[in-house]
């Protein structure tokens, strides 16, 4: 059965009210209003149940201004899950306001059907590139202009890196394990050369990768943006085409496909079925670090040092817990220099579509990240998330210029390749 708000109001009541989210919650900081709190959002999804407030369009921007960073849940004492009211109050919302038409369309229809995903990569393709042309300085458009500077966007390509891979890559050597890779959109389609990364070095260490070609979006921009019944469409579509992989693990290298396909698709398909897909999830950092890390080739290494730090994602560090990972497999690299960041867990800004529709707070709040970045004197900065790349790359190209941005397993690669 479909849950909506009733059924999160056990979490609603675990909010004992005492704050202690408000020190970590990055838009309460920027704005101090109890509104942009894990608390008061809690406090206006009461309401919202109760029927003391109707769902207007300010209460959508009041819950849409929130990064799900899951630092409120992280920090809360009761135990509370704040991320789940709020996704949940986003889809109340939307039952009764609705979403907008091109927001339907995109989850609804685009989203859960791999053919048409093309058409949408081709219309962002070309929608980045002619962004390019444009003057420094011109009448906004919404979450592309701050400050009076554009913003930094990798472009979309115009081929898929699942078009240019077969259905299996052979393991290099003895065979360790069968590893089906979930892309997801953003490595299929903009950060292609990561996610052919990940493929080298897992194959590179032993395990046989499966790419399931049918593969759709995770379902995350849905669930998020309140919209269930397509994420639980894109759920259902993954389920069925991962379960006749025949696969030991389902590798992500996307903290959010991740930590939705391990932690929420239980939620939204319930079911043996979907605890065995979620089990087999694992984060590509984690399974590197534990059985295939002894296999990677690591060699010496006498030239001078590439000094590398790492930025954790959210759904990563307080979602799927995978921190040490990264860090014992970068200070594992040879030639490689690891140094820690202040604050290397707290939010980038980026969150998906937040840093379009709140540009400006997303620029502010990646500052700071840029700013620790810079501290650190690191050539590269390192991360396991998509979202958190894009945001990064726009972030360091204003406050940090001359830092590189890569995934984990570029960084990996290069290392390997390094003379």
């Amino acid at each position: 059965m479909r849950k909506e708000l009733k059924d999160y109001k056990n979490l609603i009541d675990k909010c004992v009210l005492c704050g202690g989210c408000h020190p970590d919650c990055p838009t309460y900081q920027l704005s101090r209003m109890e509104r942009d709190a894990a608390r008061g959002k809690v406090l206006l999804a009461k309401a919202l149940l109760d029927g003391e407030l109707e769902p207007t369009r300010s209460m959508a921007e009041t819950f849409g201004h929130c990064l799900t960073c899951m630092a409120c849940v992280e920090a809360c004492p009761a135990g509370a899950d704040p991320v789940k009211v709020i996704a949940a109050a986003r889809a109340a919302i939307g039952k009764k306001r609705g979403l907008g038409f091109i927001p339907r369309l995109i989850f609804s229809t685009i989203l859960p059907n791999r053919a048409l995903m093309p058409l949408l990569a081709w219309g962002l393709g070309i929608a980045t590139r002619l962004f390019k042309l444009l003057p420094p300085v011109f009448p906004g458009i919404k979450g592309m202009t701050h400050g009076g500077k554009k913003r930094l966007m990798p472009a979309f390509h115009f081929s898929s890196l699942k078009g240019m891979l077969p259905d299996v890559i052979p393991a290099k050597g003895e065979k360790t394990m069968r590893a089906a890779f979930f892309t997801g959109c953003m490595a299929d389609w903009v950060f292609t050369e990561g996610g052919r990364a990940v493929v080298d070095i897992l194959t590179l260490c032993g395990a046989e990768v499966v790419i399931v070609k049918d593969e759709v979006c995770c379902g995350a921009p849905a669930f998020f943006a309140g919209d269930r019944a397509s994420a639980e469409l894109m759920a259902m579509k993954n389920l069925a085409l991962f379960a006749t992989a025949d696969a030991d693990y389902i590798v992500t290298s996307c903290a959010t496909c991740g930590d939705v396909l391990k932690e929420v698709y239980p939620d939204l398909a319930p079911g043996g079925a979907t605890k065995k897909f979620s089990d087999k999830v694992i984060d590509f950092q984690k399974l590197l670090a534990g059985p295939l890390l002894a296999r990677l080739p690591v060699k010496p290494h006498s030239g001078p040092k590439l000094k590398v730090t790492y930025h954790d994602p959210c759904h990563l560090s307080r979602g799927m817990k995978v921190m040490k990972e990264p860090r014992e497999i970068l200070r594992r690299l040879p030639g490689v220099e690891f140094i820690e960041m202040a604050e290397a867990d707290r939010c980038c800004g980026g969150a998906g579509t937040f840093s379009a529709d709140y540009y400006g707070d997303a620029v502010e709040i990646g500052r700071r990240k840029a700013e620790n970045i810079k501290a650190t004197g690191a050539q590269i900065v390192a991360t396991e998330c998509p979202s958190c790349e894009m945001q990064l790359l726009d972030m360091v190209s204003r406050f940090a210029p001359g830092v590189e941005v890569l995934s984990t397993a570029e960084v990996v690669r290069r290392a390997l390749e390094r003379k």
